[in-house]
């Protein structure tokens, strides 16, 4: 299928690795222009190399000024505005994962907002006004299905991505009839390099693949496995990120396209 994103500017945070390099890769097949964004130089340029990227956008995104480079080096690259954002790079910023919420220091919850909530809000604000003046704009912000469905550990992260959706949402009911849209997409557990590392670790095996990982974990129960009977890859949450980035998803807004296999239990 022609998602029609032939030549769009596309900037993908995140996306040296893991559910961004797929995204990044997969609307690169599609002919859009991309920007491959991370913190390692090498790292992102070998993934542009390897897609065809239109360029890099090297920084941390852990304050406004690093932001706002990212974003101007994305345009540079790109000779033009961004018109299609994906909103993917986050992570626990503090390794709360395993910390009770009373236990978890203010300074982290300000350290994981910054990297999963207002990151993501600083390049809305940089890109959507030219995106309003062009009467055509995509926004995905990737979140997390604890933002829905939080556990008892990791607060921080789990209120951050909450922020992140609360956001989207009221992004993409201002910017009624502007051409612009807004939605978030939700992963359960994915199979990204963090927990294949941690499968060749557990199971002995440093040669272990990302399937084979996902069905050992799922096997022995590691982790909930979702009803699907599996977890999740990057190119799960890429085939749905392509289609919310494309111009024909123009009646899809203020929506969470929860991909996790039916780990949250409940509706939208």
């Amino acid at each position: 299928m022609d998602l029609d994103l032939g030549g769009r500017r596309v900037l993908v945070t995140g996306s040296s690795s893991g559910i961004g390099e797929a995204t990044a890769t997969m609307l690169a097949a599609e002919g859009a222009r991309v920007v491959v964004h991370g913190r390692d130089r090498a790292r992102a340029e070998q993934v542009a190399s390897a897609i065809g990227a239109a360029g890099v956008a090297i920084g941390a995104l852990s304050d406004e000024a690093s932001v706002r480079a990212v974003h101007d080096a994305a345009v540079t690259a790109l000779g033009g505005p961004v018109e299609i954002l994906i909103n993917n790079a986050g992570g626990n910023a503090a390794g709360n994962s395993a910390v009770a919420p009373a236990d978890i220091a203010p300074a982290d919850f300000v350290a994981n907002f910054q990297a999963n909530a207002l990151a993501a809000i600083t390049l809305c604000h940089l890109a959507v006004p030219a995106m309003v003046a062009a009467k055509f704009g995509r926004i995905v912000n990737v979140s997390s299905a604890v933002a829905v469905q939080p556990n008892n550990l990791g607060a921080d992260y789990s209120a951050a991505k909450a922020a992140l959706n609360n956001f989207t949402v009221s992004l993409a009911g201002s910017l009624k009839g502007a051409g612009v849209t807004a939605n978030v997409l939700t992963p359960g557990v994915i199979v990204v390099d963090g927990l294949v590392r941690f499968g060749r670790a557990r199971f002995g095996d440093p040669e272990m693949g990302f399937e084979e990982v996902s069905r050992r974990l799922a096997e022995e129960k590691v982790f909930d496995v979702p009803p699907v009977g599996r977890f999740g890859y990057p190119r799960d949450l890429a085939m749905v990120a392509c289609l919310l980035a494309s111009p024909l998803s123009g009646f899809i807004t203020g929506a969470n396209y929860r991909v996790d296999g039916g780990q949250v239990r409940g509706l939208n």
